[in-house]
């Protein structure tokens, strides 16, 4: 578990099963990797990037090593920040101060080329974008690298959301970074102790904000940087009172925390390794990287500091566990493929239609806020099969039990093949005819099988999908507050959750099986 926390940097073009790296890969099932083209301290001296050939060579060899996801990450900002180098063969790109100057299209087909060429190399995880505010003139290493999208919060939002967009197009992480902002400090945390209590503003959150408000955060880079108004005592990394209080409790981010490198100098020259780690983690970080650029630790050395803490009771284990659920909720989401239902403006119609008649409310959108997941089979064998039924946007002849209540087709949000993959058909957050009564609120998750709506027959697979997607939609949704097996819906009767107001439609079911539920609330616990 404390193998997952971890992104490690380590030299080497190529690996093989005595590489030391892919052992810690295989030892500690380590979180994730940092790639780099140059050495720190011997700039000649290539570490892991050196053409696009050899790139693609050396993450297709560490995904062979590994049996669980893996974040291969990179700096690749544009401009001055990257590491997939013109002179290594691969394309250029501009700074986000030029991007920022260029209109909307010409920064869709610049992101666009740049998401393609990185998801080409088998990167699934960029540190980028900077969402830092270019507020300092004399700042060096945001402003005067010409890292940041411009000084106003709202230009920078509106950038951040097209590379971000077009990176998760082509399966790339984004990480914002670096937070609670850099773009008004004076120095550099890589050398040293940094104080921006007198530069930094308010404003500098706003980004955050805004992209956290449209769920477009999945991971947020804390910054080594001191700020003596917010905590007077540890840097923004180290403190409980940035990541905790004002990152997770008040702003209500619920993505992974990563550290900016737990080897700069702004930390190693104030802490040692065993107050850094503790006090990350107590702080509310989730991951720790560790570059092996500035200074060098091996992941033994950390995973044993680290596992020690937790046992004499300086580090919570709580707070293992709660990293891991939230790194394994990323996982979820990146793991899920978009297989879209019909969805016209006809079937939004319809929708309003059904819940004007059946819940007597009048919509002018068909967002809901679920606080219920519904679990069901689909009773058809096949995916494709179950998915032709969903597809439509008209219900077929053939459902005439349930038919006069209304045309609309049933639907869900996500379809789970029977080995365990996650397709998602349409917005979480929309309604869909999948539960009477309970659609305004819940999210409806079939499984392919229940073979002729009588068979209990679900896979262990779907049985692990359906914890992990349950995971990924509560920390999504804090609203949700029950998962039930659709045969339980009845339960909800003369609850403030009901609304349905035709007594006479109801229907009776079995799905997804009372073993399957039995598993999947043994699973969750409490």
């Amino acid at each position: 578990m404390i193998g997952h926390m971890l992104i490690m940097g380590f030299d080497g073009t190529s690996v093989d099963e005595h590489s030391p790296i892919v052992q810690d890969i295989q030892n500690y099932q380590l979180g994730g990797v940092i790639l780099f083209d140059r050495d720190y301290k011997e700039r000649t001296k290539t570490k892991n990037i050196s053409s696009p050939k050899q790139l693609a060579k050396l993450t297709k060899e560490l995904k062979s090593y590994t049996t669980s996801p893996l974040f291969i990450s990179v700096d690749q900002e544009g401009g001055k920040v990257v590491r997939l180098k013109p002179q290594y063969g691969f394309e250029s790109f501009p700074s986000a101060a030029k991007v920022g100057k260029m209109g909307y299209e010409e920064t869709l087909k610049i992101y666009e080329k740049q998401s393609q060429m990185i998801e080409d190399a088998g990167i699934n995880m960029n540190f980028a974008p900077v969402v830092d505010l270019a507020l300092n003139p004399k700042n060096k290493v945001i402003v005067g690298l010409e890292r940041s999208f411009g000084a106003d919060p709202r230009q920078v939002v509106a950038y951040s959301k097209v590379l971000i967009e077009l990176q998760k197009r082509h399966h790339v992480i984004s990480v914002l970074k670096h937070f609670p902002g850099h773009g008004s400090s004076l120095g550099d945390s890589h050398k040293g102790f940094v104080d921006v209590s007198e530069t930094w503003s308010p404003q500098e959150l706003e980004p955050y904000y805004e992209l956290i408000k449209e769920k477009k955060a999945d991971i947020i880079m804390t910054a080594h940087v001191f700020n003596s108004h917010i905590d007077n005592k540890y840097p923004a990394t180290l403190s409980k009172k940035f990541n905790s209080d004002l990152l997770r409790n008040m702003m209500q981010f619920r993505g992974v925390i990563v550290s900016d490198d737990m080897q700069m100098g702004a930390i190693t020259q104030h802490y040692s390794l065993k107050e850094r780690v503790t006090l990350a983690i107590n702080a509310g970080v989730d991951m720790l990287l560790f570059g092996n650029q500035l200074k060098h630790n091996s992941a033994k050395e950390i995973i044993d500091t680290i596992t020690a803490q937790v046992k004499n009771g300086a580090i919570a284990f709580e707070k293992i566990q709660e990293a891991n659920l939230r790194i394994k909720n990323l996982h979820t989401k990146y793991s899920i493929i978009q297989k879209p239902i019909d969805f016209t403006d006809k079937r939004k119609a319809l929708t309003k239609e059904y819940i004007k008649q059946h819940y007597g409310l009048n919509v002018q959108d068909i967002t809901i806020v679920p606080q219920t997941i519904v679990l069901h089979w689909t009773a058809v064998m096949g995916l494709e099969k179950s998915f032709q039924r969903l597809k439509p946007e008209l219900l077929y002849s053939d459902r005439k039990d349930i038919a006069s209540a209304s045309a609309l087709n049933v639907s869900a949000h996500f379809l789970v093949d029977r080995d365990g993959t996650i397709y998602q058909l349409m917005p979480d957050n929309w309604m869909a005819r999948h539960v009477i009564g309970l659609n305004y609120t819940s999210i409806g998750v079939e499984n392919v099988g229940g073979e002729g709506n009588t068979k209990e027959d679900l896979t262990p697979a779907q049985l692990q999908a359906n914890i992990h997607l349950i995971h990924y939609l509560q920390a999504k949704y804090p609203s949700i507050k029950n998962i039930i097996g659709h045969y339980e819906y009845r339960e909800f009767e003369n609850t403030p959750l009901w609304l349905e107001k035709d007594s006479s439609y109801r229907t009776k079911k079995a799905d997804p099986g009372k073993v399957f539920m039995k598993n999947i609330r043994e699973a969750l616990g409490k």
